[in-house]
């Protein structure tokens, strides 16, 4: 720091006391005698000019009117020896020169003061008096006053002064330099120094806080300074280098601080990077220097972190990897410091590289899994697609003898009068019909297996569901003579709520047809309740089947849910049945993400239960509208077939199908045609006039969807109702029907009374297709 040149505040204040009071008052002390002393002299000469010519007119009308010259000469005489009087003048009035004349000329040594005088003798003016009186003694007189004046003040102006320095130099200035060289001393580090000052005033209360300074300043300059020695000792054991680095205003890098480890890293010292960083990007490889030294400026000119990797070579001919990173931070002056450390990365870079060669290699093997994986993957879908086909033509073959059997059974009974024939033909339709579910459960199981089993989201009411439950069961139920209860709790009974009613309703159907079968006598009750409080928008829904029957085992129920299993071999042999339907109420559950469960006891009865989470709907199911039906849906279409000419199209190449669907349709007294296969069809179609088209989807020549896309193209057939009639019971199989142009989808086996109720909305005009040519 620039020592500034020493400046004393005690000359300086003698300086400006002495200017400020002694002058003042030598001056103002001055202008007063020189101006008052003045005119006072000057008065005092004109009372003496008036004196002197009185003491002439009073003693010179006598001798001048007796011209008495001797006299008056005398007279002049006394007056001129007074040593200011210069001249002196008498003059005669009768004459009219002078009387009598006295003039010193050697006493004119200033200005002079002139006086006149007439002469008067009674009331007559007998001549004139003149007196000049020169000024140089009264001035002389007052010269010496003033000397005198400021002699006296002056000296006494000095000594006061000189009492007043004094004392502020001996209570104040000599005081302030003892602090002032003590505040040196502790500004030089030098903290025990003393301040020699007994002192109770401000000056004593002013070293006293200065001593406590002291106190501070060495408690804060000792932690400090150990703050400092841990820091550097930190600095120096970081496995790194710690650094500050400095960027000027002109653009010149050094560096502010660098720890020691600089040397295991570069060939340079601290104290020569403190000048200038030169040597150290001289020590960074060439390729990477001009990059460094760009990210370095890019950080400075953004205030941004600076992050880099450059490469150092060493001595043995190797390359070292360092990694920089600091933060920039602005200066005062404009220039930019930075704070950070660099790194040794070198393990890092060859462990990377190391990694990179593995996962090159790791690459390759996946690549090999990958394909051998691709291979499995087509290979399991293959079998997939195997398994889906053979399902699919399992069930195709299946049903279709079943359709067969069901409708002419149908038949049968239509036509059988006798009981005894009735009463079995109705066994031949309970085996069946039995058969179909055990078909159908196997068919769900597989379609749930295969992630194919898709799930309805439509309104519906609990009301709705467990009633058709009850409707479903009430004629078993009642031949058994149990009472079948519903229990809804008040707070669901009419809500709307959104899910899949007829999967909600299969699960409760297994249930409820479970406990028709197990119990002999008491009841069936089907109930609805909340589980637990609403979660938002969804309602947790609890649902119950309870019966009065057998009951079930602690140690079967373990088992009940499980694929293929029943409680025991005994409730197979008794009651029957496969295993799966139990099975297929949990997978049900579970796509639902509800769940399943059983509470039981041996002889006391059971309660299967259901619990899921569905949404409520806001508003509620428009009532539904429910048409009179006085007669059955076969009587419904034969009085439809009456009152209008209606032909069907029946494309079917199975014979016992074809018997058993032109029969059915045949009671109803609606006229059918025959196509054995899809061309056949197309070509009826395209020369005849149809109501409606019932077309099977696997045929001969043309299966049948390629058929209905050929009708669709037909002019008379862009508007013609088909139907497909199909074994397939796969969701797939009726998209694909849909997609092709078809209508409407009618399952095999054929359920009469839907067939006829469905026959009757499409011929009757209740339902219209809206498809144009495919």
């Amino acid at each position: 720091m620039t020592r500034k040149p020493y400046s004393s505040l005690f000359a300086a204040l003698a300086l400006g006391a002495s200017i400020g009071l002694l002058l003042p008052a030598l001056i103002v002390g001055g202008l007063f005698i020189g101006l008052r002393e003045s005119q006072v002299t000057e008065q005092a000469l004109q009372r003496e000019v008036d004196a002197k010519l009185d003491v002439l007119a009073s003693s010179l009308p006598e001798l001048l009117w007796n011209l008495d010259a001797v006299a008056a000469r005398e007279v002049v005489s006394a007056i001129v020896k007074s040593p200011e009087v210069v001249r002196v003048s008498i003059s005669d009035a009768s004459q009219g020169v002078p009387f009598i004349e006295s003039e010193l000329p050697e006493r004119r040594r200033g200005r002079t003061l002139t006086g006149e005088r007439d002469v008067m003798r009674g009331a007559t003016r007998i001549g004139s008096i003149q007196i000049e009186i020169d000024d140089h003694l009264s001035r002389a007189a007052l010269q010496r006053q003033r000397l005198l004046y400021g002699a006296t003040v002056g000296g006494q102006l000095l000594v006061s002064l000189a009492l007043v320095l004094w004392l502020l130099n001996s209570r104040l200035f000599r005081p302030l330099r003892e602090l002032g060289g003590f505040a040196n001393d502790l500004a030089q580090g030098r903290f025990n120094a003393k301040l020699q000052l007994a002192r109770h005033d401000e000056i004593g209360q002013l070293g006293g806080h200065l001593e406590h300074m002291r106190s501070a300043l060495q408690r804060q300059f000792e932690e400090q300074l150990a703050l400092i020695e841990r820091l550097r000792g930190m600095a120096e054991t970081v496995p790194g280098v710690v650094f500050q680095l400095r960027l000027a205003a002109g653009g010149e890098f050094s560096f502010a601080y660098v720890s020691e480890a600089v040397r295991e890293y570069f060939p340079v010292g601290g104290a020569e990077l403190g000048r200038s960083a030169t040597p150290w990007f001289d020590c960074i490889n060439a390729d990477d220097r001009a990059q460094v030294r760009e990210g370095l400026l890019a950080s400075g000119r953004s205030l941004s972190p600076w992050q880099q990797e450059f490469r150092t070579p060493q001595p043995d001919g190797a390359e070292r990897w360092i990694y920089g990173n600091a933060i920039p931070r602005r200066e005062a002056d404009g220039g930019v410091l930075w704070h950070g450390f660099l790194t040794d990365i070198s393990r890092e870079r060859r462990d990377a590289l190391e990694l990179e060669r593995y996962r090159h290699h790791l690459e390759e093997l996946v690549e090999a899994r990958t394909a051998e994986l691709a291979e499995v993957t087509q290979a399991a879908q293959s079998a997939s697609r195997a398994k889906s086909a053979f399902l699919a033509n399992m069930s195709h073959e299946i049903r279709t003898p079943m359709n067969a059997i069901i409708g002419l059974t149908y038949l049968a009974q239509s036509d059988a009068v006798e009981p005894e024939q009735q009463t079995r033909l109705q066994k031949v339709a309970n085996a069946a019909e039995h058969l179909l579910s055990v078909i159908n459960n196997v068919l769900d199981f597989s379609k749930i297996e295969a992630g194919k089993l898709l799930l309805e989201r439509r309104p519906f009411t609990v009301d709705q569901v467990l009633d058709n439950i009850v409707n479903m069961t009430a004629q078993s139920a009642a031949a058994k003579r149990l009472r079948v209860e519903i229990d809804i709790a008040p707070e669901l009974s009419g809500r709307t709520l959104l899910g899949d009613p007829q999967r909600i309703a299969e699960v409760l159907l297994n249930f409820a047809g479970n406990a028709v079968k197990f119990t002999e006598r008491g009841f069936v009750r089907l109930a609805v309740r909340l589980e637990g409080p609403a979660d938002g928008a969804s309602l947790p829904l609890r649902f119950e089947v309870q019966d009065s029957g057998i009951g079930i085992s602690a140690e079967a129920q373990t088992r009940l849910f499980r694929d293929f299993e029943q409680a025991d071999s005994s409730t197979t042999r008794r009651y029957g049945g496969t295993g799966l339907g139990l099975a297929i109420c949990r997978r049900l559950a579970e796509l639902m993400h509800g769940r399943v469960g059983v509470d039981s006891e041996l002889g006391q009865g059971s309660r299967f239960w259901f619990a899921l989470a569905v949404p409520a709907v806001a508003q509620a199911l428009p009532a539904p509208v429910v048409s009179p039906r006085l007669h059955s849906a076969r009587e419904r279409l034969a009085n439809l077939a009456r009152s209008q000419p209606l032909r069907i199209l029946l494309a079917e190449d199975n014979a016992v199908n074809q018997e058993v669907a032109v029969a059915l349709i045949g009671s109803a007294g609606l006229p059918v045609d025959v196509a054995a296969d899809g061309r056949q069809a197309v070509d009826m179609v395209s020369s005849g006039h149809y109501a409606l088209v019932l077309m099977d989807v696997q045929m001969p020549v043309m299966d049948g969807l390629d058929a209905t896309r050929a009708i669709r193209r037909l002019p008379q057939g862009a508007e013609l109702p088909i139907l497909a009639m199909t074994a397939n019971a796969f969701d797939e199989e009726r998209q694909r029907c849909l997609e092709a142009g078809m209508d409407d989808h009618v399952a095999k086996p054929v359920v009469a009374e839907q067939l006829f109720a469905t026959l009757h909305d499409w011929l009757s005009g209740a339902r219209r297709t809206g498809r144009g040519p495919a």
